[in-house]
């Protein structure tokens, strides 16, 4: 488990002096093992290689694994019977309820190395909250030891508390970075044609900060799970899965039975693409990249807002490949983007979707699908220029379409929105096609969801998808003759992602809720029996880890519409005591989901852990609550939401008596980042804000950012800044900068093409020239998300030291991070 120390190692000190109780805590058990007896080894030169001359004090030095003692039984100290002059090792955990510097006091060894988190520690250590293996190697002086942890920050203050509580291998700790990072992340669940098999992709991080990949290949009739090397897929019809593997300098397609292990090569000389595999398994299509005009050196030409963007110029050419033949027919040809939607089940057709740019006119980039009949390539038009189209896909026959699409597609048949308002262009609902007779019958435009996902299946004529639905993303049937959608049981708050079997209509299903880590389970469409679990990549990584409790929450604001959330209480709650608030809130159009812990760049459990209550809000504007809901993010910057947070907040504090009023943080990122900034101008409850990567000024994120105008799209549709001066310069916090007053920290990648780091220099330099208290954190290298993991875990405990800092009255953590300087 991975560890996260500030600074880089801990005191050893042999001590002969008794330990003060109110300073110190005793180490009363831990794991043992030895003893080894030391030999002197044979002196074939009294001086080593690095000129170093022999002495019985390197005996220390003999190797011996930090981890030699994991597996043995934890036993009193006192019970140990050790043996003088004998080699032994020491380990046990402790846990940091709150930062900390410790060092350790031993008596009874003679020479002893101390190892923290599995590097060797020389001096006094800093202790990042959260759980950390301490072992100390030693030769022993005599037949018992004593081993003590001492307060190295108390340096004579009576008030100085020691956070540090060493924790018995039968106790559960507390969730700490290691579990943010360590967890095991769902990626993919697919099964085969049969349904009798699955393969389960997740991810995580180790204790070396390497992302580690995992493929099981889960046998649903027996319930055995096995690690396989490479697996990307099943074949559509064939019981085996495939994967790519270059030998010789050729790229070969792979399949092997799952059931035997046994391997074929399907193609042995692929061309160098992405591929996907038909239905009908006799062709591929093939996905090549192909390199655009380069630019000028050194000074050269911007064809379009895009054009800042590497491999912009760079297009992908379509062909079909043959597979028992070889031969690969081109399908594409141009400088246009295409891509195929959806292949039919018979292989005759496909859906190839041609994207075209309309800068003048909103939206600014269109789509038209054809329908491409494999054999004679001839083309007929299924949609012309769509400007709100998410995807297509076949549903019954080869002439009837599922489309996704926002409520202004297909001239608004399926617009719910009150008129004068936009809906919003991230809101997605399903629509039926029928080539035949031309019609297009929108499914879901009255349903309080917004679409993910959505597969046909062809074993019972229903259409699976999964939607947002509030805070949860949640798996759904639907009949297509009748339009009426249900709801499918399964145990997962959010879904990552679903699949079918082709011959079986088995379902599985893969993802989280906000307090279960990420599992797969077996679903029925329809039925009474229970899902069954299929892969818990958690189990073992969470068994000792204690986490909070979640709740549901709701208030009516004075609007007169229900806000609605949840929080999380930690895990040793305590109904007597005032805790500390952090509010966070959606980065975006999409809501803030019930995904396990709130995800790893703000975890909630962590935050928990550190002795924090957590508040997520879902104000008006997010999508999965309805059209006319999610429409309330439009032309609004931040109108509205702003103050959904803001009375929800308070009305929080009001219903769950523990909640401090006094001490309440505010967090989010992006568009959530400009929210932060932008209540922090208004009449608000918060004690302090951060803002990760938010915009502090609409016109310059539209001009300069990647995305920029194209969002812009969304949250101020048909709105510019030479047309809408109120939104774009009267909502911006910059402009707002004097109105700021409470402590507001800024934390930005310096690589962030999204919401270019200037949104935060300009409004930290606002700040400071206003004496208004702040500060500024660049992580050099980082884009929008802070992905690298050691850079992610000491951002985020940036983010907690600085709540420390403003809602407990507490800088060392802070302190320790960035050194205080006179500048």
């Amino acid at each position: 488990m991975k560890k996260f120390i500030l600074t880089s190692s801990i005191t050893f000190l042999t001590a002969l002096a008794s330990f003060a109780a109110n300073d110190s805590i005793p180490v009363n058990r831990a794991r043992l093992a030895g003893p080894f007896t030391l030999k002197q080894p044979i002196i074939i030169d009294s001086t080593s290689v690095a000129q170093e001359k022999y002495s019985e004090d390197k005996l220390i030095e003999t190797p011996l694994s930090v981890n030699a003692a994991d597996k043995m039984q934890e036993k009193n100290l006192a019970s140990w019977n050790l043996e003088k002059g004998t080699l032994n090792l020491a380990s046990f955990t402790v846990n940091a309820s709150a930062y900390a510097k410790a060092s350790i006091e031993i008596k009874g060894a003679k020479q002893s190395k101390v190892f923290c988190d599995g590097s060797a520690a020389d001096g006094t250590v800093s202790l990042a909250p959260g759980e950390h293996k301490v072992a100390v190697k030693f030769i022993a002086d005599s037949t018992s030891i004593d081993i003590c942890l001492k307060n190295a920050a108390k340096e004579g203050k009576e008030e100085a508390a020691f956070p540090l509580t060493v924790c018995s291998n039968s106790e559960k700790v507390a969730f700490g970075m290691a579990h943010n990072l360590g967890t095991r992340v769902t990626r993919d669940a697919k099964l085969s044609p049969s349904g009798k098999w699955a393969l389960v992709n997740y991810s995580w991080y180790d204790e070396q900060n390497k992302v580690q990949y995992r493929t099981e290949l889960c046998d649903l009739m027996t319930g055995k799970n096995v690690f396989v090397g490479k697996a990307d897929g099943w074949m559509p019809l064939s019981e085996k899965y495939y994967f790519t593997e270059e030998i010789g300098g050729k790229k070969q397609l792979i399949t092997v039975n799952p059931a035997t292990g046994t391997r074929d090569i399907l193609v042995e000389n692929l061309p160098e693409s992405g591929f996907e595999i038909a239905p009908t398994e006799d062709f591929l299509i093939l996905y090549s990249e192909k390199k655009g005009p380069k630019k000028e050196e050194g000074v050269y030409e911007i064809l379009t807002m895009e054009d800042r963007q590497p491999n912009w110029r760079n297009r992908y050419a379509l062909s079909i490949y043959d597979i028992k033949s070889g031969f690969c027919q081109p399908l594409t040809y141009g400088y246009k983007n295409c891509s195929v939607t959806d292949i039919s089940k018979d292989g005759k057709y496909l859906l190839l979707g041609v994207y075209t740019d309309s800068l003048q006119y909103r939206p600014t980039t269109r789509t038209t699908i054809l329908r491409v009949n494999t054999q004679t390539l001839a083309t007929d038009t299924i949609i012309r220029e769509e400007g709100f189209l998410g995807g297509i896909i076949f549903a019954k026959d080869n002439d009837t379409f599922i489309a996704k699409a926002t409520p202004e597609a297909f001239n608004g048949i399926g617009n719910r929105v009150p008129e004068g308002m936009t809906p919003s262009m991230f809101d997605y609902h399903l629509y039926l096609l029928d080539n035949k007779t031309k019609t297009v019958r929108p499914l879901t435009a009255d349903d309080n969801t917004s679409i993910e996902s959505m597969l046909y299946s062809h074993t019972d004529n229903i259409l699976y998808y999964t939607a947002e639905r509030a805070d949860s993303v949640l798996l759904y049937r639907m009949d297509l003759k009748s339009g009426k959608s249900m709801l499918i049981p399964q145990p997962l708050e959010v879904l990552n992602g679903f699949d079918i079997a082709q011959k079986t209509g088995n379902i599985i299903v893969h993802g989280s809720s906000a307090d279960v880590p990420y599992r797969v389970y077996a679903v029925q469409s329809k039925g009474a029996k229970k899902p069954a679990l299929v892969c818990d990549p958690n189990k073992e990584f969470y068994a000792n880890v204690k986490l909070g409790t979640v709740k549901p929450w709701k208030f009516t604001s004075k609007r007169g519409y229900d806000v609605t959330g949840f929080y999380f209480l930690p895990a040793d709650f305590d109904a007597n005591k005032k805790y500390p608030v952090i509010v966070h809130y959606y980065g975006g159009c999409s809501p803030t989901s019930r995904r396990f812990g709130g995800g790893s760049h703000y975890p909630a459990h962590y935050w928990n852990a550190l002795g924090y209550i957590t508040l997520t809000v879902n104000p008006s504007g997010a999508t999965g609550f309805g059209q006319e809901w999610a429409a309330r993010h439009v032309n609004t910057m931040g109108e509205g939401p702003a103050q959904d947070i803001i009375d929800a907040t308070r009305q929080f504090v009001k219903d769950v008596p523990q909640a401090d009023a006094d001490h309440i943080g505010c967090v989010s990122a992006s568009y959530g980042g400009f929210m932060t900034q932008y209540m922090l101008t208004m009449d608000n409850p918060f004690a302090c804000g951060i803002s990760h990567a938010g915009i502090s000024d609409h016109t310059s994120y539209w001009g300069e950012g990647y995305w920029g105008y194209s969002y812009s799209e969304v949250s101020a549709a048909n709105s510019y800044p030479w047309t809408r001066k109120d939104l774009y310069v009267d909502r911006s916090p910059l402009y707002n900068a004097d109105k700021i007053k409470k402590p507001l920290l800024f934390t930005h990648g310096t690589a962030d093409t999204n919401v270019p780091i200037g949104e935060s220099i300009q409004m930290y330099t606002a700040l400071k020239l206003l004496g208004t208290p702040t500060a500024f954190i660049q992580v050099e290298g980082e884009n929008h998300g802070i992905m690298n993991p050691e850079k992610r875990t000491k951002w985020i405990n940036s983010m907690v030291a600085w709540f420390d800092r403003w809602l407990k009255n507490d800088s060392s953590w802070w302190d320790a991070i960035y050194t205080p300087k006179k500048l």
